[in-house]
């Protein structure tokens, strides 16, 4: 049985199975199936995808793109940059920063942007403005820092989105330049975190292009590497449906054989083809709420205008309301992040599952009540060669996003200690403010803080998982020489000595690579660090180390508040 064959929308080469089924007839044997690039006869090299490099350009351009004011100004920055009038126009509107073209985008997308993103996004520019360069009489009634931190909202944002482009692949960003459809509203939410790869089954064909770029990361065709199993597990595998690209079987398939390609898809297909987090809408909702809400109810509380009384102060507090609710895109990204460790986790447990006897359920890798086993014997060395590179090639599927995913942790991580930074500012100096910005910059470290901590726990966990089947392996090595020498000292089959020692052989080089690729050279990483108890404990420790010295700047200080909320709101309008 056979699934639907779904379009491709790489940019480099499109997988096809008769392309690959070309190469797979051409090789003599599986390990030429794990050097692609110079086994190939009829491709060259640079047709395949490499690993993903981050453009510090791409960064900047987009940094500078973003946070000009759209429609106006970042239009005219993409014609200094882009160098062509046409490549301009076309990052202006695959980029939204003037959308007007109903070949780039719909037209219910056009209409949204221009009533609800760029208005709100010149409010914002707006109110930060006024907020920081107004005379002191006109925003009596609102605390600068209420902008001030709905903007550094936003402004994480932008820096995410910078980061989403600096790790693009250089051909989909010289794609950006050209006309629909050489890039279209498709292409780009397929791209985004929140879109494509968190709901990847409205996106057919999504999990294949990612599978076929990760093994061209890794110069490997799991087509052409086959696993063993029993015949009972073959015929069970067989009556399974399969994806056009990655069919049960190919010609280099033997009997008693299954392509590790089939398997490897599947593996992942049950994992991020499902839901991840069943109450993800309801604690966004809830987080949002409370960030665009505190404010304005502190506020109220006091008997404090809660948008004040003169133009600019309800400007400023326009602004900051939408601000602050913006702030869900940047909730929504850490709760993406600990999703996608989460995913990746479940995927390589699976794996290791698969080589610890009993095996695998079939239930838990297809949609079938077979409670059959898939295990694979590592004291064969098909086995053991087929499993270590399933396992490299899961390592880097979708690994443009994975690099994004570590990258926004950190980000929201310094957003926190940066929330942190500002309360202790406001503290120490004894700046004019309101009670409600302390409210709320209180309510923003807990939240941020706690979604962080819960993505960096996602990470650890999944980092943790290298080291457990490391020591699975170690012990594999140990059984192994201890039957090898019970065989040679009986007097046992020869072929069977000569089985489990290329089998062993094999399995210290699988120890070696785990080591040195996932627990040294590219771990799982949070701000630089590799994923660990240590890092969670710095990142806890520094935020309640600040807000403790937060709460012993009021105590030292002695700040008291008047009826309305205000702090030395009486001695700063004399002044």
């Amino acid at each position: 049985m056979s699934e639907p064959t779904n379009e491709s929308y790489l940019s480099l080469r499109v997988p096809s199975n008769e392309k690959d089924e070309r190469f797979i007839s051409g090789i003599s044997s599986s390990y030429e199936a794990a050097k692609l690039r110079s086994a190939s006869k009829d491709s060259k090299a640079n047709e395949y995808h490499s690993p993903v490099k981050f453009s510090w350009r791409e960064f900047w351009k987009t940094m500078l793109y973003e946070n000009l004011p759209p429609v106006i100004f970042s239009p005219i920055a993409t014609l200094f940059l882009e160098g062509s009038l046409s490549r301009a126009w076309h990052v202006s509107q695959n980029r939204m920063l003037i959308a007007v073209s109903t070949k780039h985008h719909s037209l219910v997308d056009i209409i949204q942007t221009w009533l609800v993103v760029y208005p709100g996004s010149w409010l914002m520019n707006v109110g930060l403005y006024f907020a920081l360069f107004s005379e002191k009489e006109l925003i009596m009634n609102i605390d600068p820092f209420h902008m001030i931190l709905a903007y550094l909202l936003l402004f994480m944002r932008r820096l995410i989105i910078s980061t989403k482009y600096g790790y693009f692949r250089p051909e989909d960003t010289e794609r950006l330049c050209l006309p629909a459809p050489d890039w279209d509203r498709n292409k780009t939410n397929r791209r985004l975190v929140g879109q494509g790869w968190l709901q990847p089954w409205l996106f057919p064909g999504l999990i294949e292009d990612e599978l076929t770029v990760a093994m061209d990361e890794n110069d490997i065709c799991l087509q052409g590497i086959p696993m063993e199993v029993d015949k009972e597990t073959e015929k069970k595998l067989l009556q399974e449906s399969s994806s056009d690209l990655f069919p049960q079987k190919t010609s280099v398939s033997k009997e008693n054989e299954i392509a590790s390609g089939f398997i490897l898809f599947n593996i992942i297909k049950s994992v991020y083809n499902i839901t991840a987090m069943k109450n993800f809408r309801t604690i966004l909702f809830l987080t949002i709420l409370s960030l665009s809400v505190t404010p304005f109810l502190v506020k109220f509380l006091y008997g404090t205008p809660i948008f004040g009384m003169t133009m600019n102060e309800k400007i400023i507090s326009s602004a900051t309301l939408i601000g602050l609710f913006n702030g869900f895109q940047l909730i929504m990204f850490g709760l993406v992040c600990s999703i996608d460790y989460e995913r990746r986790y479940r995927c390589a447990k699976k794996l290791g599952e698969m080589v610890s006897f009993p095996g695998l359920s079939l239930k838990r890798l297809f949609k079938s009540s077979d409670e059959h086993d898939i295990y694979l014997d590592l004291q064969k060395r098909l086995n053991v060669f087929s499993w270590m590179n399933m396992r490299k090639v899961l390592r880097s599927f979708g690994e443009a996003f994975y690099l994004r995913i570590q990258s926004y942790t950190s980000i929201l991580i310094f957003y926190s200690l940066f929330c942190v930074a500002i309360l202790n500012l406001i503290v120490w100096t004894e700046l004019r403010h309101h009670i409600s910005t302390i409210y709320l910059i209180c309510v923003v470290i807990f939240f941020i803080s706690s979604i962080s901590l819960y993505a960096i726990y996602k990470a650890i966990k999944l980092q943790s998982l290298s080291a457990e089947h490391r020591d699975f392996i170690r012990n594999e090595l140990f059984i192994i020489e201890e039957e090898i020498w019970e065989l040679k000292l009986e007097g046992g089959s020869e072929d069977r000595i000569t089985d489990l020692t290329s089998a062993k052989a094999l399995l210290e080089q699988v120890d070696e690579s785990i080591n040195y690729k996932e627990l040294i050279y590219k771990p799982t990483t949070i701000l630089g660090y590799a994923a660990n108890n240590g890092v969670i404990g710095s990142v806890l420790g520094l935020v309640l180390t600040g807000c403790l010295f937060a709460v012993q700047g009021f105590v030292s200080t002695g700040i008291e508040y008047d009826p309305s909320g205000w702090f030395n709101f009486y001695e700063n309008t004399i002044k």
